[in-house]
C-alpha cells in the first residue's frame, strides 16, 4: 500500500515537473523556432544583391559565423594545438552549431574588438567584454549574460592587507580599456598602464608593479594555480560586471531573438555551466543563472530576468558643452577629429584640474628651490672656511655625477624612510632631486663668477657674482621647470599622472601628449617673463 502511494506520488511530482518545463518552454518559445524564423526571414534575400551587408545575411547566406575571440586570456581564449580553445571558444562553436553554420575565429584585443565589429570584419564578439552603460551605444549586447567577473587588486602573498582607502598612496598597474578604470583612476596614487594583460602579469612577477588590477578571471592562474603555492593573492575586489556577447548595431529583431533564445537554453540546460566546469572556472554565477532561467518566473516573463549592464555612465562636467562646441568647430573648420575627453566627464575634469594645479605648484616651487639651492651651494663654495667648502664640493660631486633618475629614486626612498609616503613627501623628493642637480650647476657658476668680482659700495660681492652668472642661473632654472615633470616617477599627482589616469578610461593618448608639450612650453615662457620682471630688482646686474 505504502509502496503504491509512493509510486503515485513520484509519478505526480514527475508529471508536475514535466508540466512546469513544458510551461516554461511554451512561454519562452524554443531556440529552434527562433532560428527557423530567422532563416525564413533571411533566406529569400540570399540571392538579392540589394540586400547585402546585413549581419544575419552574412551568417545565414554565407553559412559562416565570424567570431572575435581573445587568445591571450587563460581558460577563456587561448591558441591550442588544433586552434582556439577555452570557455569562450567552446561557446562560439556551440552557437555556430545551433545556428547550423560553420565558425571562423578572428583574434581581437580589448582595444580593437569593438572597432572590428563596427567595421564588419566580424559578426559576433565573445571576448571577455563587460557589459556596461558606456558601451551600450556602440554595440548591440546580447542577453542573458554568459559570465560575471569583478576587478581585483592583486599583490604578493603575505604582504600587508589592503583597504580601498590605502590605494591613494600606492602605485597600481592595469590595462588600457579596462571598464573599471573609471572607478580606479581617481582612487589610486599613481596608475601605470599596459596594452596587454600578459605585460601586466609580467610586470607584477618582475616586481616592476607592486599591485595590479584586472578581472579576477584573468588573474585566476596567479592566485589559484593548478599546481604549487600561489605567489600572489587577492587584496580587494570591486565593480562586479556581467559579461556580454555583442553584435553590430542594427541587427534584425529575428537575429536578436534567435541569439537570445540560444543563450537562454544554454543557461537552462547547463551548457554554460558544463563549459565552465571543463575549464576550471568559478561557477557561482552560472549556477544561479541556470536556476533562474529554469524557473517558471523567467519562463513567463523573460525580459524581467535579464540582468542590467553595470552602470558606469560618467556624469558630465560643467564644461562638457564647451568641449562639444570646440570639437564640432574643429571638425567643421579644419576637418580635425579631436576628442577632449578630459573636459567631458566630471571625474576627468576634476582629475585634469587637480593635475594642472599640482604641476603649476611644482613649477613655482622648482623656480624658488633652484634659486635658493644655487645661492646656498655658492655660499658654501666661496666660504673662507675650508670645512664648509668641502661640504659644498661634496654636494657638487654627488648631484652632478649621479644619473638624474637615480638621484630622484634615492632622495624619494630616504624621504619615505624618514616620513612615510605621502604626496607631500613625493613632491619634496622631486624638488630636492631635480632642483638639487640644477641648483648645484647654478651654484658652481655663481662661485666661478665670484672669482672675478670685487663688489661695489652699494652691492655685495656675492650678489654681484649672481648678476654675472645670471644667464647660466636662468638656464638652470628653465631646466628645473622642464625637469620637474619627472616628479610623476615618484607618484606626484601632477598633470602627467592626471592625463595618464584620464587616458585609462577616455582614450585620446596622443592628444594628451600634446597637451603636456603645450603646458611645459607655457611654463618655461611664463618663468622667463617672471624672471625678467622680478630679478633685476633683487639682483644687481641681472642680464637675462
Amino acid at each position: 500500500m505504502i509502496s503504491s502511494l509512493s509510486a503515485q506520488l513520484c509519478s505526480l511530482i514527475l508529471g508536475l515537473a514535466c508540466l512546469l518545463t513544458a510551461s516554461i518552454v511554451s512561454a519562452q518559445g524554443t531556440a529552434s523556432d527562433a532560428i527557423k524564423a530567422l532563416r525564413d526571414h533571411v533566406s529569400p534575400t540570399c540571392n538579392a544583391p540589394e540586400a547585402s551587408g546585413s549581419v544575419e545575411r552574412q551568417i545565414i547566406c554565407d553559412g559562416v559565423l565570424r567570431v572575435g575571440l581573445r587568445v591571450d586570456y587563460p581558460r577563456f581564449g587561448e591558441l591550442g594545438a588544433t586552434g582556439p580553445e577555452g570557455y569562450e571558444a567552446d561557446i562560439g562553436r556551440h552557437i555556430a552549431e545551433r545556428l547550423g553554420v560553420d565558425i571562423a575565429f578572428t583574434t581581437v584585443t580589448p582595444i580593437n574588438r569593438i572597432a572590428k565589429l563596427g567595421s564588419g570584419e566580424i559578426d559576433l564578439v565573445i571576448a571577455t567584454m563587460g557589459h556596461n552603460t558606456q558601451r551600450d551605444p556602440t554595440v548591440h549586447f546580447l542577453r542573458p549574460h554568459y559570465f560575471q567577473s569583478e576587478t581585483i587588486v592583486v599583490g604578493p602573498t603575505g604582504s600587508e592587507p589592503l583597504a580601498w582607502d590605502d590605494l591613494n598612496r600606492r602605485l597600481v598597474c592595469t590595462t588600457v580599456g579596462n571598464y573599471s578604470n573609471v572607478i580606479l583612476a581617481p582612487a589610486v596614487g599613481r596608475l601605470m598602464l599596459f596594452s596587454r594583460p600578459q605585460q601586466l602579469i609580467h610586470a607584477l612577477e618582475n616586481e616592476m608593479c607592486p599591485l595590479i588590477a584586472q578581472d579576477d578571471t584573468l588573474l585566476l592562474p596567479l592566485i589559484a594555480p593548478k599546481e604549487g603555492v600561489a605567489a600572489f593573492e587577492r587584496k580587494l575586489g570591486f565593480a562586479p560586471v556581467p559579461w556580454g556577447m555583442a553584435m553590430p548595431l542594427g541587427v534584425s529583431q529575428e537575429m536578436s531573438a534567435a541569439m537570445t533564445q540560444i543563450l537562454v537554453e544554454m543557461h537552462r540546460d547547463g551548457t554554460f555551466l558544463g563549459f565552465a566546469q571543463d575549464h576550471g572556472l568559478p561557477m557561482v554565477f552560472l549556477t544561479h543563472e541556470m536556476a533562474r532561467w529554469g524557473a517558471l518566473e523567467c519562463g513567463l516573463s523573460p525580459m524581467g530576468c535579464l540582468t542590467p549592464p553595470l552602470d558606469v555612465q560618467l556624469a558630465p562636467s560643467a564644461v562638457a558643452g564647451v568641449a562639444d562646441a570646440i570639437e564640432e568647430n574643429l571638425a567643421k573648420m579644419l576637418g580635425l577629429e579631436l576628442r577632449l575627453g578630459f573636459m567631458e566627464s566630471a571625474v576627468g575634469w576634476q582629475l585634469f584640474l587637480g593635475g594642472l594645479g599640482t604641476s603649476v605648484l611644482a613649477v613655482i616651487l622648482s623656480v624658488v628651490a633652484t634659486v635658493v639651492i644655487s645661492f646656498g651651494v655658492a655660499f658654501l663654495l666661496v666660504s673662507r672656511l675650508w670645512v664648509i667648502r668641502i661640504v659644498g664640493q661634496a654636494l657638487i660631486t654627488t648631484f652632478l655625477n649621479v644619473p638624474t633618475v637615480l638621484v630622484l629614486v634615492i632622495v624619494s626612498t630616504l624621504m619615505i624612510w624618514a616620513f612615510s609616503y605621502s604626496f607631500a613627501t613625493a613632491m619634496v623628493s622631486a624638488i630636492l632631486a631635480i632642483c638639487g642637480i640644477n641648483g648645484c650647476y647654478a651654484g658652481s657658476a655663481i662661485a666661478e663668477a665670484h672669482v672675478i668680482t670685487t663688489g661695489t659700495p652699494t652691492h655685495s660681492r656675492f650678489m654681484q657674482s649672481v648678476g654675472v652668472a645670471s644667464v647660466q642661473l636662468k638656464g638652470y632654472i628653465f631646466n628645473s621647470v622642464r625637469g620637474i615633470s619627472a616628479a610623476t616617477v615618484v607618484g606626484v599627482p601632477d598633470l602627467v599622472n592626471a592625463l595618464n589616469d584620464i587616458t585609462a578610461f577616455s582614450g585620446a593618448q596622443t592628444f594628451y601628449y600634446w597637451l603636456l608639450v603645450i603646458f611645459y612650453i607655457s611654463a618655461v615662457l611664463s618663468t622667463g617673463i617672471a624672471l625678467r620682471w622680478t630679478m633685476p630688482f633683487l639682483v644687481p646686474g641681472w642680464r637675462a
